[in-house]
This record gives C-alpha cells, sequence and structure tokens, in this order.
C-alpha cells in the first residue's frame, strides 16, 4: 500500500489504476505523518503534481532523518533543472512527470527495492556500530573553514546526538584547534610516540584534553620536530583504539594529502569535504574528487559541505554542483559570529545553537548520528530529533 499526499482525495481512484494497489490518499501533511506513524511497514509516499515545492521539501527533508529507509517520489506537471536539483537536496528519489505513468510504477518499484535493501541494513546494523567511527573533514585549499567545522560538529555530536566524542587534530604542522577553543597544550598527539604499538585504554585516557562531557581532544604536536617520529604505524594505532573508546572520532585535517591523511580516508567512515564559492576552492576540490577516485575510496562515504553558502562571489550553488558534478549536502551560511565566536574560544553551537550556522552544523550532527545509529536512537525516544 501506498501513501499519496495530493491536494484532492478525489484522485485515489487514479492511483490505484496506475499502481494496481491499494492506495491511502490525504491532503494533510500532518496527516501523512501520522499515517506513516500508524503504518511503519509502508515505504513509499508519492507527492501529487499540484503540492507545493516547499511543502514537498519539507515532508521529504522529514523523513530523510526519521525514517531512511521511507522513499519519497515527487510528481510535476513539468520536469526543470532547479526542481531536480532542489529534490535530490531534500532527500526526494525520484520526480517523475504527471503525464507518464509508467515512469511512475518504475520508479515505485525502485524505490520500494532501495527500501528493501536499507532495511536489511539496518537489521543488520547492531553488531556493526559496536565500533566508534571516524569523520574526517577535509578541503585541500587553506581557510576554506575545516577546524570550524570539525570543533563545531564535534561539539554538535556530543551534546545533541547523547554520543562520546574524540576530536583530533592532525594537522600535525600547523594544527589550529588548541588556538579555536583556547586550550592549553599540556598534552598532544606527541605523548603518544612513546607508547607506539602499546595504545591500550588507559593511554588513550592519558593523551586526551577532556573540554566537556562526552567530548575529548587530542591536540597537535607544539614541538614541530615531533612530526617524523609520528608515523602511519602510531596512526593505525592510535584509530583502532580510539575506536573502541569513543562513539565518534572527528579528525581535523591539513589541506594536503600527507600519507597520515591518506590513512585517515582508508579508515573513514564519512568524509565531509569542504570547499567556498571561489573558483580555487572548487578547483581544488574537483582534484579532491579524482584523488579519491583514483585511490578507490568509496564514494559513498563522501559528503560535500559548501561553507559560506549565502556570499554574493557570482557563483551560484546550481552552478558550483555542475562544476563538481556532486549535490551539497549541507550549506553553511557565512556570519561574523562565526569568528568572533572562535575568538571567545567558545564553539557557536554552543554559543548559540539556534544561529542559522550552528543550526545548520547540528543538523549535521544528527544526520550523522542518525545514519550510523539508528537502531540507538530510536531505543532513546529520539529518532527523528531534529535542532531548532
Amino acid at each position: 500500500m501506498t501513501l499519496i499526499l495530493t491536494d484532492t482525495n478525489d484522485e485515489s481512484q487514479r492511483y490505484q489504476f496506475t499502481l494496481g494497489e491499494e492506495v491511502i490518499v490525504t491532503t494533510s501533511t500532518y496527516e501523512l505523518y501520522d499515517l506513516v506513524k500508524d503504518n511503519p511497514a509502508e515505504q513509499l509516499i508519492i507527492i501529487g503534481p499540484n503540492v507545493k515545492m516547499e511543502t514537498a521539501r519539507v515532508v521529504a527533508e522529514h523523513f530523510r532523518v526519521v525514517q531512511p529507509s521511507l522513499g519519497v517520489i515527487l510528481v510535476r506537471t513539468r520536469l526543470d533543472v532547479t526542481t531536480m536539483s532542489e529534490a535530490l537536496r531534500s532527500g526526494i528519489r525520484e520526480v517523475v512527470s504527471s503525464d507518464d505513468a509508467s515512469a511512475l510504477v518504475a520508479a515505485s518499484k525502485r524505490s520500494l527495492q532501495i527500501s528493501s535493501q536499507l532495511m536489511e541494513v539496518n537489521k543488520a546494523a547492531g553488531s556493526a556500530m559496536a565500533r566508534g567511527k571516524i569523520l574526517i573533514v577535509f578541503s585541500a585549499k587553506g581557510g576554506c573553514g575545516k577546524t570550524t567545522l570539525s570543533v563545531n560538529l564535534a561539539h554538535a555530536l556530543a551534546s545533541h546526538t547523547d554520543s562520546k566524542v574524540a576530536l583530533l587534530d592532525f594537522d600535525l604542522q600547523f594544527g589550529d584547534v588548541a588556538v579555536a577553543l583556547q586550550i592549553e597544550p599540556k598534552k598532544t598527539i606527541s605523548d603518544a610516540i612513546s607508547m607506539q604499538t602499546n595504545l591500550d585504554e588507559l593511554g588513550i585516557k592519558s593523551l586526551m584534553v577532556n573540554q566537556q562531557k562526552n567530548l575529548d581532544i587530542l591536540l597537535a604536536p607544539t614541538n614541530p620536530t615531533d612530526i617524523e617520529f609520528i608515523s602511519t604505524e602510531l596512526i593505525d594505532n592510535l584509530l583502532d583504539s580510539l575506536r573502541n573508546s569513543y562513539d565518534y572520532i572527528v579528525v581535523d585535517t591539513p589541506p594536503a594529502f600527507t600519507d597520515l591523511i591518506l590513512r585517515v580516508f582508508d579508515q573513514a567512515d564519512r568524509c565531509f569535504l569542504l570547499t567556498t564559492l571561489d573558483m580555487p576552492a572548487i578547483k581544488n576540490l574537483k582534484l579532491v574528487i579524482s584523488t579519491l577516485e583514483a585511490l578507490n575510496i568509496n564514494k559513498s562515504k563522501l559528503d560535500f559541505v559548501l561553507n559560506r553558502s549565502d556570499i554574493k562571489s557570482g557563483l551560484s550553488l546550481r552552478e558550483v554542483e555542475e562544476m563538481v558534478g556532486e549535490v551539497f549536502t549541507s550549506h553553511i551560511p557565512s556570519s561574523n559570529e562565526v569568528s568572533a565566536s572562535t575568538n571567545r574560544g567558545v564553539p557557536l553551537v554552543m554559543d548559540n545553537p539556534r544561529h542559522p550556522v550552528s543550526r545548520e552544523i547540528i543538523d549535521l550532527a544528527v544526520r550523522t548520528d542518525l545514519k550510523f545509529r539508528p537502531i540507538e536512537n530510536k531505543k532513546r525516544g529520539i529518532f527523528g530529533r531534529k535542532s531548532k
């Protein structure tokens, strides 16, 4: 049975005839939410052609977080690039023409197949979720906001998803996490050099600086000569040990593919690739994508983030997505408050969680947690919780 959101209840027979099955038609988004709650086995929503795009976007974004396995298909009287792009960003699986019944049937079958696969993955997720997930924040161009995103994302995960988080500053030469949080670096990754292959839970604890509840930080070296002694083997052992102690390991990086960073990419469960609306940053992002492809990094692990997304640079979001060949799932606006909060040593997501920048990063944190820990979130009763 398929759920239909449309502007009139009179369309039930048409959709029932087209799909060859019983359907439930509603004209209210609130009733639709109740129908999904009361019929958890249903895995498909079709949004009719006369429903406003804003309503369709809100519905798709809601269920992308609340019930990721549930597919949404959008029917439009006219197909254009803007509609397709907005639909894709919202989590709508497919957009079909209102006068193409066969396309709607085919899209519905594909969506149900995807839903079935996602449900099977979620069933097996319990055992796979036991070890912590590595989240890398990367840009090949300096000044794009890697450290700001890393610091705020780590705090958002710790504060808004009930997760135990480790923030690692792996920009070993010019790391700024200590400066951004105004931490005196009494303990750094340099203290791990003497441990090498003997990194147990107690050793890990001795390296970390506790920032707040659920959040510990590993700082970059203060002595540049220590860098040559930090080997890829040490990084492997460190990350492996951290997986046993934390739900998420957020890794801030330098703007370069060093051997250590390539090692992190190999182990990462999610890669947040950051850029801004300027040609040098966009050019570098394209090089990053081609490099990761050459290294056989699974593309499904990549998440594209556009920072300072609202600046007037002469480039539109659509133009950048066409140049890059990817869709940006997060659009972080520009704000002087970001620099001000950094100068105070307090992440913006903590200082002002209702700020537009904070809301976007908190939403990214919650979406990430729901992706990796859907079962845990459901048990805790926060399944579908979003930032305000």
